[in-house]
């Protein structure tokens, strides 16, 4: 059987610094921004038409053929060369506002 330890920290006094306030608030703002730094989501990377159709749950090419009809189907997309990229923010919100209906 495991044995139950008591979960409260025994600090040792010697240990123990005695902060003012206001250092005290700095100290809880700088690490509170350094933890919601490495919490954020970094900015969306872009996705080409393999990941596009993953993301839809279609065919590639179902992604082509909206994409070649763009005047009508308006399918969010960017042409670098002859590779198509994709932010999957941007087509959640073309399916939201009806797209490839």
């Amino acid at each position: 059987m495991q044995e139950h330890r008591d979960p409260t920290i025994q600090a040792d006094p010697s240990l123990v610094l005695a902060l003012p306030p206001a250092v005290f608030e700095l100290l809880v703002a700088r690490v509170s921004e350094q933890v919601m730094a490495r919490l954020s989501p970094g900015p969306e990377g872009w996705v080409g038409v393999a990941e596009a159709a993953r993301h839809l749950g279609c065919k590639l090419p179902r992604i082509y053929d909206l994409v070649c009809r763009r005047a009508a189907t308006g399918i969010p997309h960017r042409k670098e060369g002859t590779r198509l990229l994709f932010k999957l923010s941007a087509l959640d919100r073309w399916i939201d506002a009806g797209g490839a209906a």
